[in-house]
């Protein structure tokens, strides 16, 4: 094990984000990448859900608790559906992936 100085360790570098730049730094992509795949555990788990309550425990399909179920994950299916045309639009333009 090294034991070093606190003036000798490197410096951390920041993650560059660069709005003005028509391709993604890695920090973007990395970016969307960890939030398509956030919104996919949370699309699965509120499809469990509903399958649960509709299909398991014979709630009524128009029940509003289901409705609101329903409404958070197609919101969430469409968020999911723009970071994925935006990370395939970069990738075609020649980005890196």
């Amino acid at each position: 094990m090294t034991l070093h100085l606190g003036f000798e360790l490197p410096k951390k570098e920041t993650p560059q984000l660069d709005a003005d730049a028509e391709e993604f730094t890695p920090e973007e992509i990395r970016i969307v990448k960890q939030q398509i795949r956030s919104n996919s555990r949370v699309i699965y788990g509120l499809l469990m859900r509903i399958d649960l309550f509709v299909n398991r425990e014979k709630y009524p399909h128009e029940a509003v608790f289901i409705e609101k179920i329903r409404r958070q994950l197609f919101l969430l299916m469409e968020e999911n559906d723009t970071f994925r045309r935006v990370l395939v639009r970069h990738i075609t333009a020649g980005g890196t992936y």
